[in-house]
């Protein structure tokens, strides 16, 4: 029976295709795997090994008198041997640590730039980092101001003193103690909740109760369907290192290159891009080998990412994207180690 997984003179040989291939970006042939190898196996038996291999999935003939280079199927099984959690060396150690600097005293756009940039330098490839809506922030308190002529200045603030301001009309005139009271059973009841499960449940709530309006039912149902948890801006993308694609074997084509640059560049792409790969909170760092969607030059690229949080409720998504024939014990372990810092301010 063929075996699933390679294994023996196999695995060595497949990870030094693999690692040479990354190397390279040239296809791989047996005398250039023979000089890595130091159990003394021949050429002729690399060769025949290889062959086994291609059989299998692993590797691929590019041309007949070219040497391999590795499948989809090679990389993601290489993946699955690298440990998220060892650190990274120390030049990348310190090449993250100068670069991101202390987290915890700089702003959130510092912090998301920095971060991408990061991603960037020590992977050689795309660095991307989407801060999610504030709708996905967690309420510390909110505060209505009446400005008159049936105005409400809405203020939300989230953990962390972030602060978003902005301004509804409603159709009845609100006092200012029905406004403190509104926000005074809102700080009440939903202090540390998530906006968008606010709205929902505030809209039950009010639905229940709508046989026994009173002034603070009245002043919250305006409040609510003027949209004082209105959705915050769209997603906000930050990124990093397009340049770093000039120069790659696998686009070496302008034209290709020109495609693929445009469609990472707008913003809908990469967040859908990084929706459609990266899970929840929950989930552990990820990687995904042959990406979905457009430009069909993606179905060459791989994604490594990962979610974070950050103090006030601050959420997101951040990945390298690049060629499938990344560094990925570097990536994967640089990748690993900035969510760590990230997670250690967010538990400070």
């Amino acid at each position: 029976m063929r075996r699933k997984t390679p294994e023996d003179r196999s695995l060595g040989t497949l990870i030094a295709v693999i690692r040479t291939h990354i190397h390279t970006g040239e296809p791989v042939g047996s005398h250039a795997v023979a000089r890595q190898r130091r159990d003394g196996l021949s050429p002729a038996s690399i060769r025949n090994i290889m062959m086994e291999l291609e059989e299998e999935g692993y590797l691929e003939q590019p041309h007949t008198s070219a040497g391999r280079v590795p499948t989809d199927k090679a990389y993601r099984y290489y993946v699955s041997q690298i440990d998220s959690s060892e650190p990274p060396t120390k030049a990348d150690e310190q090449l993250i640590l100068v670069h991101l600097g202390e987290p915890g005293h700089l702003s959130e756009e510092e912090v998301l730039e920095r971060t991408s940039r990061v991603l960037s330098l020590v992977s050689n490839n795309l660095g991307v980092v989407v801060r999610l809506p504030m709708s996905q922030t967690v309420l510390e308190h909110i505060h209505f101001v009446n400005l008159g002529e049936r105005r409400i200045l809405v203020v939300l603030v989230s953990p962390a003193s972030q602060v978003q301001n902005h301004m509804i009309r409603v159709e009845n005139e609100i006092s200012q103690p029905e406004l403190e009271a509104a926000s005074n059973y809102l700080n009440q009841h939903f202090r540390g909740w998530e906006l968008e499960r606010i709205r929902a449940e505030l809209a039950a709530r009010l639905a229940k109760e709508r046989s026994a309006y009173d002034g603070l039912l009245n002043a919250l149902k305006q409040l609510n369907d003027r949209g004082m948890l209105a959705e915050s801006p769209p997603a906000e993308v930050f990124l990093e290192g397009a340049s770093n694609l000039i120069g790659r074997p696998e686009l070496a084509d302008p034209a290709r290159l020109r495609e693929l640059i445009k469609a990472v560049e707008e913003k809908e792409n990469l967040i859908r891009l990084l929706n459609e790969c990266i899970g929840s909170a929950d989930d552990p760092l990820q990687v995904v080998i042959g990406l979905p969607g457009k430009p069909p030059l993606l179905k060459n690229f791989a994604l490594i990412g990962s979610t974070f949080c950050w103090p006030g409720g601050l959420r997101g998504r951040m990945a390298i994207l690049g060629p499938a024939r990344m560094p990925y014990d570097r990536a994967i372990r640089a990748m690993g180690y900035v969510g760590r810092l990230l997670h250690q301010q967010d538990s400070n």
